[in-house]
């Protein structure tokens, strides 16, 4: 008997298969004309998904059904992550790059060729690199002073949740040579692969411990001009502050310097395997920005939940954990793709979004516009565990994962949200940047401390960026409508595709950089500091040569008064000062988003020869509004990536500024693009109103009906009112599935012609609505705000409405914990809730489930002239 997924029910295929024609198909239902302004759906432009091999226990049935399950669901890849594996599958188990392994690797590539699916791999099991091939010369090394001299000595950390064959001690993150070693095992093992079999390899976020390898010494010394350990006392905190803070930096950049040429080595080895690289750099000590640009898909990471204020979302402090998304330091990756030319810059999303069984998509959509709004264009899920047919429900899991598999009562519900991205990320990867601001990441001031060894920048406590005045001052251009890439000193040989370059507040900066600047104002360019010139060089090796070379540049510098800053002329260009980012948009050279102005999140992309947004609401209030453009468009069409809608936007002039009439809830999001020939041949967007204060609740009685799910399907009943599935006992407390809320209504034939359309409004809904009218598909509401269009189906007289609602998985994982089944049975760290503390949910309170309403239906009028 199949076990795991008898319970899914036939609907789940039959659902997948509708959500995926209407990607590949967009609008067609508008016409051709609709469905051309969506580009194509490319397995890149799908969202693709970690793809977790507990102890490689596959098999090749297996790896066909769960690769066939992902492309029906609308996924376009997996990144396939070895790691520890099921107790009681040993048998199973295949050790890491065996002639087995490899067999199977060689299968799930076939396969997913077949299927139109793409294949990354980590370079490893687990995280970080390492394994049994990583000998007493490779392994990570720490020192500390002793005897007036450096004494390293190995950290003994080891691979983390190594799967089979891949437990071993950690490479040292230093050491080129080491990681050439490391490599070999891989090289031979890879060639085993028919060429193209793999699109890309990974490497997960710096987490490592090292501060030390061999060739530290050599590399300092040739960097910084003297030996490092002369400078012992300094690099121990010992003396003068200025003086050890200074040398630490100088032995910060010798780290950084070696971990970019560890990086790079690993990039030109993959290369060398035909395969792409994609690295994830926070984390690591060294110039984020620099680390992304040498991959050829840069990677952040969104762990955590955010705070949003959209009503409805629930975030509720028990289910989730102290870490939060960082959207600035996601802007990092995004930045380094722009300015190193990259098409995909990619997020490992959802990582603890919420406790285990306990995330909705509804909580996945803000996080995932959030990523779009900070130039994030390839979403991974974190994501899917392999798991055999033989296994209980819920399967082989593994923690900190969204649970994208389909033993989740969501799986059905999940290609609507694939089909989102999806549709978002073909207009947003074929696409240009469009930012005008080249903002400058002060790292040196970073580096110079005296406080610690190594300084990493971790996505998890990032108050290196969100908390300095460097990361104060890019919030206030985000907040101020102004766009902008970060940037690093390398490159700065890219600001000429900038309007200006700004450096935040900072003391310290490297002479060649600031020649870079003035080289740049001199070529016309426009450099805006603000709050203070920098005064000073970074290090301690060479300084007074460094120094009398800094000064030699800024005594040239003739500076004037010039409105609220001060402007020095150089060649065409000049150098301005302010004092902060409103001095930024005082000097006007960049474009401002009047849509920020209003709290709405906005990204501004180029097409072609169009000008593309995207506008977010995160706001607690809905937009209903003329929302101006910073760029002129004589017409524009809107594209609702939720649906496919494609229409043509209301547009006006008004003082020489084009704009655009928005109709966004909270939690709603919209594409405009700026398309004069496409405006004149779509219809017009459906703007509507509400039709006085009339609408139709309906209160019922509602026939409800489980239709799919587990353990069992409770009974069918009638619910005079609305209210949790649970209310009613039995079967329904631990249900996990889909349920049919029928119910019948009548709208008499006056109030049917006062209306030009109707909208549904579901209320409160746990956790999906699939909705149907007088036999019709009416849409998938799976996001906030729960409601939707009736598109024309509400006819006079009676009326028949069933509405299929899906729940979390939460209330059947807690019953299993209270019968004590032994589902969590897994090595290693086994299973963790999102605290890290063992996981039980035995005494979690029941999940609300179902239609929870009010339900109502609203009469609409097209909505003519300006907005009320």
């Amino acid at each position: 008997m199949n076990r795991r997924r008898r319970t899914i029910g036939v609907s789940r295929g039959l659902g997948c298969l509708v959500a995926i024609a209407c990607v590949v198909a967009g609008a067609q239902s508008l016409g051709d004309e609709a469905a051309d302004l969506w580009p194509a759906v490319t397995l890149e432009a799908k969202p693709w998904t970690r793809w977790w091999w507990l102890g490689s226990a596959v098999d090749e049935a297996g790896l066909t059904q769960e690769l066939a399950s992902l492309a029906d669901a609308g996924f376009g890849g997996v990144e396939i992550t070895p790691i520890y594996g099921a107790r009681g599958a040993e048998d199973r188990f295949l050790s890491f790059l065996s002639a087995d392994y490899m067999q199977a690797l060689k299968v799930t590539c076939q396969e997913a060729k077949r299927l139109g699916l793409g294949v990354d791999m980590a370079t490893g099991t687990g995280w970080p690199f390492g394994g049994p091939q990583v000998g007493p010369d490779d392994v990570e090394l720490r020192i500390a002073g002793k005897d007036g001299r450096f004494a390293p000595h190995p950290t003994g950390f080891k691979v983390k949740r190594a799967a089979p064959g891949g437990a071993g001690f950690v490479v040292n993150p230093y050491s080129t040579a080491a990681l050439e070693r490391y490599l070999h095992p891989f090289s031979d093992a890879l060639s085993q692969l028919p060429p193209a079999s793999l699109r890309s390899q990974f490497h997960d976020s710096f987490e490592y411990q090292a501060n030390w390898a061999h060739e530290v010494p050599e590399a300092f010394h040739a960097m910084h001009g003297y030996e490092l350990a002369s400078q012992l006392d300094a690099l121990e905190g010992r003396g003068d502050p200025e003086t050890i803070a200074r040398v630490k930096a100088d032995y910060r950049a010798t780290l950084a310097s070696l971990h970019m040429d560890y990086v790079k080595a690993w990039v030109t080895w993959a290369h060398g395997q035909g395969c792409l690289a994609r690295e994830q750099a926070h984390g690591a000590p060294a110039n984020l920005i620099d680390l992304y640009a040498i991959s050829d898909i840069p990677e952040t990471e969104v762990f955590g939940a955010s705070r949003f204020v959209i009503p409805g979302l629930r975030r509720e402090e028990a289910e989730v954990g102290k870490n939060l998304p960082q959207p600035l330091v996601t802007r990092l990756a995004s930045s380094a793709a722009h300015l190193a030319g990259k098409r995909l810059v990619s997020s490992e999303t959802f990582t603890w979004m919420r406790e285990h069984f306990r995330g909705a998509p509804s909580q996945m959509k803000p996080e995932i516009d959030q990523l779009f709004l900070a130039g994030i264009n390839h979403i991974f899920y974190h994501g899917t565990a392999y798991s055999p047919e033989d296994a209980a429900w819920p399967g082989w899991l593994f923690y900190a994962s969204t649970q994208a598999n389909d033993r989740n009562p969501l799986w059905r519900e999940f290609a609507e949200v694939n089909a989102y991205i999806a549709r978002a990320q073909s207009l947003l990867q074929a696409s240009e940047p469009d930012n005008d601001l080249l903002v400058y990441w002060p790292i040196h001031d970073l580096l110079h401390t005296v406080d610690g060894w190594q300084r990493a920048f971790s996505m998890h406590e990032a108050d290196w960026l969100t908390e300095a005045e460097s990361g104060r001052l890019a919030q206030s251009l985000i907040d101020a409508g102004l766009s902008f890439d970060f940037c690093s000193d390398a490159l700065l040989s890219e600001a000429g595709r900038y309007r200006a370059v700004v450096v935040p507040p900072c003391r310290l900066l490297p002479a060649e950089t600031l020649q870079r600047l003035l080289d740049h104002a001199a070529a016309g360019g426009t450099v805006i500091f603000v709050g203070r010139v920098p005064n000073d060089v970074p290090g301690w090796g060479r300084l007074d040569e460094r120094r009398a070379a800094f000064k030699q540049q800024t005594a040239r510098l003739a500076w004037q008064e010039e409105g609220d800053g001060r402007t020095a002329l150089v060649g065409g260009g000049k150098l301005v000062l302010v004092d902060d980012a409103k001095g930024v948009m005082a000097f006007g050279i960049a474009r401002r988003e009047p849509a920020a102005a209003r709290g709405l999140g906005v990204l501004r992309r180029r097409l072609g020869d169009d000008t593309l947004y995207f506008f977010v609401n995160h706001r607690a209030e809905a937009v209903d509004d003329w929302v101006g453009m910073a760029t002129p468009a004589a017409a524009a069409v809107v594209m609702d990536p939720r649906t496919g809608q494609v229409g043509r936007a209301a547009v006006r002039q008004t003082a020489g500024q084009t704009a655009v009439r928005l109709q966004l809830e909270p939690g709603e999001s919209i594409f405009v693009r700026s398309h004069a020939a496409a405006a004149a041949l779509v219809t017009a967007w459906p703007y509507a109103v509400p039709v006085g204060e009339r609408t139709v609740a309906l209160d019922g009685p509602w026939q409800v009906t489980a239709l799919a799910g587990g353990p069992l399907l409770p009974p069918p009943f009638t619910a005079e009112q609305l209210g949790s599935w649970t209310e009613q006992g039995g079967e329904w407390e631990r249900f996990a599935g889909t349920a049919a809320y029928a119910v019948a209504f009548d709208v008499d034939q006056a109030m049917l012609d006062s209306a030009d359309d109707w909208r549904l409004d579901l209320g409160d809904v746990r956790e999906v609505a699939r909705v149907q009218l007088n036999g019709h598909e009416i849409d998938c509401v799976w996001s906030l705000p729960f409601s939707c269009r009736l598109d024309g189906r509400v006819q006079a007289g009676r009326n028949h409405l069933v509405i299929e609602v899906t729940n979390l998985a939460a209330n059947r994982i807690r019953d299993l914990d209270k019968q004590g089944v032994a589902w969590k049975n897994f090595h290693e760290i086994n299973f963790v809730d999102v605290h890290y503390q063992r996981f039980d949910a035995s005494a979690w309170p029941l999940k609300p489930s179902g239609l929870l309403g009010p339900v109502r239906i609203v009469p609409l009028a097209r909505a003519s002239g300006d907005p009320l």
